[in-house]
């Protein structure tokens, strides 16, 4: 792909007035999206040569809070990478520019709410009040928040009972860890054809040693555990909680953790071009022509997307294997 033209527009909108500004070529850009980290972000740099506009200085164009929109490609085509509000402005010249995607205003808000029984959709219906909400159905129990964001609140629930969140098209996703974007779009990368570099490394299942125990405290106030996966006492433990689980409720959502983390496949990262347009979330199939029994479709849990005068390039990094 490097006989292909470079091209780049970032268009950063002032939200009261509506108006916008339009910088035609960046000098570089480096976005990072992840179904595992909550809140994507962005950093733009803009040319030196962009010093004025319309006898202006840049910084009178560019606030915190304004919508910005990135658009990259080859040979004139133009895709949006990144949609979001300018969180920060660096000083000096060549001019940095900090985004962060739709959670920006989720970081703004405040709450302070206590409930004595709580599901998760009636807790995120309350903090995120105008967004569309898509969750499974789960009881929380006993909750309280304490003067804090939407942000702050989605990453205890992280934090707490594993769930991971994202916004998309006006509707707010909370899911456990293993279900988050479904397998998303699929990709191919070929190792003979459109892989740039990668620094993967091949598991065997038997070689991965993990436990996984889920708690369940009950509304009676007893608690239900259940451990599977490596009995070892070296192998390493993650623990998941929930609320008002059965045993073989318990047992099911551990399993599915378990086969998220222990497979037979590769692990690192891949990198590859601009396109294809591998998103968070998105399926890569890789296929390796020399060793064909190490084919298999993965989970692309991040991936970090750079631009700049010579380069265009996707690092997408492998979560779970995808059946």
């Amino acid at each position: 792909m490097s006989y292909l033209n470079l091209n780049s527009r970032l268009v950063i909108t002032n939200t009261e007035t509506k108006q916008s500004i339009v910088f035609n070529h960046i000098s570089d850009a480096e976005i990072k999206l992840s179904v595992k980290v909550l809140g994507d972000t962005a950093t733009v740099t803009i040319p030196r040569r962009y010093g004025k506009l319309k006898d202006k200085e840049v910084l009178q164009y560019i606030k915190a809070g304004f919508s910005v929109q990135l658009e990259l490609g080859y040979n004139g085509e133009y895709h949006t990478e990144f949609n979001g509000f300018v969180r920060e402005v660096g000083s000096g010249y060549p001019l940095k520019i900090y985004i962060d995607d739709a959670f920006y205003k989720l970081r703004k808000n405040s709450f302070n709410k206590s409930w004595k029984s709580v599901t998760l959709k009636q807790l995120l219906s309350e903090i995120a009040s105008g967004y569309k909400i898509e969750c499974p159905d789960v009881d929380l129990g006993t909750f309280q928040i304490d003067n804090a964001s939407t942000f702050v609140t989605l990453q205890a629930l992280k934090d707490q009972y594993g769930f991971s969140a994202f916004l998309k098209d006006g509707t707010l996703y909370c899911q456990f860890a293993y279900d988050v974007r479904g397998v998303g779009r699929i990709h191919t990368y070929d190792f003979t054809k459109n892989v740039k570099k990668h620094s993967l490394t091949y598991q065997r299942k038997e070689d991965n040693k993990v436990r996984i125990r889920a708690i369940s405290n009950q509304s009676t106030g007893k608690k239900v555990t259940v451990e599977v996966g490596n009995k070892e006492k070296e192998a390493s433990v993650r623990t998941l909680n929930f609320r008002n689980k059965t045993e073989a409720e318990l047992r099911k959502l551990a399993l599915k953790t378990l086969d998220s983390l222990v497979f037979d496949g590769f692990t690192g990262n891949i990198t590859g071009f601009g396109y294809p347009r591998v998103m968070a979330g998105d399926t890569l199939e890789l296929i390796s022509p020399k060793e064909p029994e190490q084919n298999g479709s993965y989970l692309a849990e991040s991936v970090t997307i750079r631009y700049g005068n010579a380069y265009y390039e996707r690092v997408c990094d492998l979560s779970y294997k995808v059946k």
